[in-house]
Formats: structure tokens, sequence, C-alpha cells
């Protein structure tokens, strides 16, 4: 067992993890956007990463161990790395400021009223530095575990949803919207998904040289549009997709609407326990993310330093922040705007100096 890969097993639940960011406080814009049909779009617009996702890992093939930075590397030497690694480190700590802002702001409304901002943050991130200052394979364990607790966290909050709330009024008609509305949200899910390529991007490096990577990716990928879709579905058959969008923390305000009697009561307790497995996991992998690029630029020295760097560096625009508000609008932006059109500018990068290395190579032979 090599320690230094992660499992088939654990990518499934990895590429899982890494959809948990954004989209899994902000997914409400594709309920106001495309309406009853919005968990539909979800849905739709994660799959559509598969093909990309896909086109990763076939890249990433013709380069043993490498992630797709490291062709970049190969192909085009260490200026244009250093760039795209800089950017790639500044869009994961924007992303983890983001994340670290929406788990803080529903803990302080429901909870922890008192309790200073920068500890909250600190503690979260604090176990995501412990969970991947590991062996790869010890950090997908760890992935592994708290993502299925979280998945039973989730669904146990709303056990008695159906017994007790479910309304499929809430539900039909399905497509209340109009084709423009519903491709607009399934453009925003795909461009929110796109964190799940991001981390695919660097992960292939880690990743074993064996047959079954796509295919546990691809089961990631589908796991992930299963059980958001699902989830909202659920939430919007309690609430309605109008009272669904009043909400900021839609699943804690929805839980404490679900009791059996004067006994059965704080399900909320199930919901804001998932939301801490959410942002902990998810900061981890932005960690993981930052930290891999840079750290193979200095040749695997001062790792412990590099990371202890970047946790120190996402807390600052973390605090300064400080908004569940602005956090939203910015996950919203950074989902539109930054995130697609960067994945896509590296993968075409790195086909660009794959071609190009293919090219020297045949002139080389002839």
């Amino acid at each position: 067992m090599r320690y230094d890969k992660f499992t088939r097993e654990q990518i499934v639940f990895l590429t899982y993890a890494s959809g948990c960011g954004n989209m899994a406080f902000n997914f409400i814009w594709a309920v106001y956007l495309s309406g009853r049909s919005g968990w539909v779009a979800m849905c739709i617009g994660i799959l559509l990463t598969i093909p990309i996702a896909i086109v990763i890992v076939y890249l990433s093939k013709k380069y043993p161990e490498c992630n797709i930075f490291d062709i970049i590397n190969i192909s085009f030497g260490k200026p244009l790395y250093i760039i795209v690694i800089i950017i790639n480190a500044v869009i994961n700590i924007v992303l983890a400021a983001i994340v670290l802002n929406f788990m803080t702001g529903t803990v302080k409304i429901h909870f922890l009223q008192l309790t200073p901002v920068w500890v909250i943050m600190t503690v979260i991130l604090i176990m995501a530095f412990l969970f991947v200052n590991n062996k790869p394979l010890l950090f997908g364990r760890a992935i592994e575990l708290l993502t299925v607790w979280y998945i039973l966290n989730y669904f146990t909050g709303f056990s008695l949803a159906f017994v007790s709330k479910f309304d499929f009024k809430n539900i039909f008609p399905i497509f209340d919207t109009t084709l423009l509305k519903f491709g607009q949200a399934t453009y925003f899910s795909l461009c929110s998904a796109s964190e799940i390529l991001l981390f695919i991007i660097v992960m292939v490096g880690d990743m074993p040289q064996t047959t079954g990577n796509r295919k546990s990716i691809i089961k990631g990928i589908v796991l992930w549009s299963f059980i958001l879709s699902l989830a909202v579905f659920i939430m919007q058959g309690i609430s309605g997709s109008r009272l669904l969008l009043r909400t900021s923390s839609t699943g804690i305000e929805l839980s404490r609407a679900i009791y059996l009697g004067d006994f059965f009561r704080g399900l909320e307790i199930f919901i804001l326990a998932t939301y801490q497995l959410i942002a902990t996991l998810r900061l981890s992998l932005y960690l993981y993310c930052t930290w891999i690029p840079i750290k193979k630029l200095f040749n695997e020295k001062y790792s412990f330093i590099i990371l202890l760097l970047i946790s120190i560096i996402i807390i600052i625009p973390s605090i300064k922040l400080n908004s569940y508000n602005k956090a939203f609008f910015a996950s919203i932006f950074m989902d539109y705007y930054i995130l697609l059109p960067f994945v896509a500018f590296i993968i075409i990068i790195a086909f660009l100096g794959d071609y190009i290395k293919g090219k020297m190579s045949g002139s080389d032979v002839g």
C-alpha cells in the first residue's frame, strides 16, 4: 500500500467533497433563476463537468505522477508555471475565505452569537490544517470518513420531513419557468461545480497509475449531483421555492420546523454539524490545492512552513470580509467569472504544451 497515493475509493469521496464548496451554500441562486426546477438544473449542471473531468484525466495519463500544473511546467518552464500557480493560490484562498464566512455566519446567527469570528474561523482552519498535513492516503481516509459522516448527518436532520412537513404541491409543476431561465440555472450550476475540476487538476498527480481512476471521478461527480439535488428537492418540498429563497442558512431554518410532538426536537444540530463538516472538508481541499503546486516549486522543501503560511494567509481576508451577504455575492462572482474560465485556460495551455512537446520530439526523431 502506497501512502503517497489516494486509493480509487478515496478518489470517489474526494471528488464528491470537492463539490461541497460554495455550491453547498449558494445553491439558492439556481433556485432563484429557475424556481421549482432548480434541483433539476443543478443535477444537469454538475453532470456537465464529467466530460471536462475525463479530458483532465486523459491528459494526466501521458505524464505519470504529474498534475496538470506540472505538465505546464514541463512544457513551458518555470516562469509560466509560477504565474499559474500564483493565480491558482489566489483563487483557492478567496474561495476558502468565502466558505469560512458562510460557515461562521451560520454559526453566529444560530448558535454562538457572542463568540468572536476569528475564534470560530481559527478552530475550523486548524482542523483542516491537521487533515492536510499528512500523507495523501491518510488525508484521503480522513476525507472519506468525514464525507460519510456529513451525508448521514444531513439526512438525519431531515429524517421526519416526509412524515410531518413534506408537501408535493411545493414541487409540482416542476418546470414552472422559461427555457432561458432553466438554461441560466444550469449554466450557473456548471460554473459553480467547476470547483470539482479545479481540484481534479491537482489531484491527478496523487492518483495511482491504475485503471479505474476515471470511473472513480465520474462516480464522485454523480454522487454529488444526486445528493445536492435530493437535498434541494427535500427542502423545496418542505418550504416551497419562495420561502427557500428568503432563508440564508436554509437547512438549519427548515430543520427547526421539523419535530415530533414535544420530545423529538433539535434536529438543527445535525444540520449545523453538516455545515461544519462541509467547511472543514472544503477548507482541507483548498489548502491541498494551494499547497501541492507551491511546495513542488521548492522541491518539497519547507512543506510544513508553506502549509502554515497558506493557512495564515487564508485567515486574513476571511476576518476582513466578515459578512455572510458579501461572501454570498463574492461566491456568485467567482463562480460566473473566475472558476470555469481559469479551468478552461489551464486545460488549453496544458494541451497546447503537450502538443508542442510532441511536435518537438517528433522533429528530434526525424
